[in-house]
């Protein structure tokens, strides 16, 4: 049986720590251009469809392909409606036979490019909330005044 260790990246210091909001099709989508190395009777299940369940259990803190496994069955209905996915889900052994057929760089330059894009979308999005809070600072700025007639021609009684 093949040991597989499912870190990608090499170790390195974590700079710095942020919270990306990643789409499961997103992820599906970068993983559809990752080559698929194994041979047309090893493909019952599409190669994105496999990377993207072991993305989203890595995501979850799972380790290990058998902890990886475990979440999706635990999931299994929510992720069959997330992912629009009608059939069973894989077995350890479709997992293993599919990331030891593929390039684990096209693997990291898939995940690089949907956190690039999360990252993308993060600061536009707190970009559009600046303008906004500065937008509404400027309003409250405003001084606005309601006086009537009397008030004006100085006949009102103070």
């Amino acid at each position: 049986m093949t040991s597989m260790d499912l870190i990608t990246f090499s170790q390195t210091e974590q700079i710095k720590q942020e919270s990306l909001t990643v789409e499961a099709a997103s992820l599906y989508r970068a993983f559809e251009e990752v080559k698929d190395g194994r041979g047309k009777k090893g493909r019952r299940y599409p190669l994105a469809f496999i990377l993207t369940l072991i993305m989203l259990g890595k995501m979850a803190g799972q380790t290990k392909i058998k902890g990886i496994i475990k979440w999706v069955k635990e999931r299994k209905k929510d992720l069959k409606m997330i992912l629009n996915w009608p059939k069973d889900f894989p077995s350890q052994k479709a997992y293993t036979h599919a990331l030891t057929h593929c390039d684990s760089q096209e693997i990291a330059r898939a995940i690089a490019k949907v956190i690039i894009n999360a990252r993308s979308a993060k600061q536009a999005s707190d970009q559009m909330n600046k303008e906004d809070k500065e937008s509404n600072a400027e309003e409250d700025k405003l001084v606005q005044i309601a006086m009537d007639g009397k008030t004006l021609r100085g006949t009102g009684a103070p």
